[in-house]
């Protein structure tokens, strides 16, 4: 049968803000030193927060955290070196993303894609006359009637 060990969890935040995060602020600025500004203060927060992770979870194990320190300093470097989140993902995707593999496509003042990259085999499935098949001419003409526009102004914009 397991021992339950009841834990201090505002005295163990206290000892760790005391003995490790100076070391964790000092090495995750150190560690990301090269990154770009833009992605540099997010891998500092999230390696902060991995060492205090690791930290309670060998609290829980009934460990003694404080002489593990330095490799818990390491494995939260190499978390977020290779872009591993304590919280996961969202649930939708960053486009933009390199992993996400889509390609970026230009748009002209219409929002409609630009034909510049055709040739990409992803890109079977846009359709490149830059209106949906659905479209409406009657819906097209009362919304021009209702804007005080005639089809030439609208074709000139």
């Amino acid at each position: 049968m397991d021992l339950i060990v009841a834990i201090d969890w505002a005295a163990e935040h206290e000892r760790f803000e005391r003995l490790a995060h100076p070391f964790a602020v000092r090495a995750a600025r150190r560690a990301f030193k090269n990154w770009h500004e833009r992605k540099r203060d997010d891998a500092e927060a999230e390696f902060v927060a991995k060492v205090w992770d690791q930290w309670a979870r060998l609290l829980v194990r009934g460990k003694d955290p404080e002489p593990l320190l330095w490799p818990l300093l390491h494995w939260a470097k190499m978390w977020v070196r290779y872009d591993r989140k304590i919280g996961g993902r969202g649930r939708n995707p960053d486009l933009f993303d390199y992993r996400a593999g889509m390609t970026r496509h230009l748009l002209d003042g219409r929002g409609r894609p630009a034909p510049h990259d055709r040739a990409d085999p992803i890109n079977g499935w846009l359709d490149w006359t830059g209106q949906a098949r659905s479209d409406d001419p009657a819906e097209l003409a009362s919304a021009l009637e209702r804007a005080g526009m005639t089809l030439d102004e609208y074709l000139a914009a």
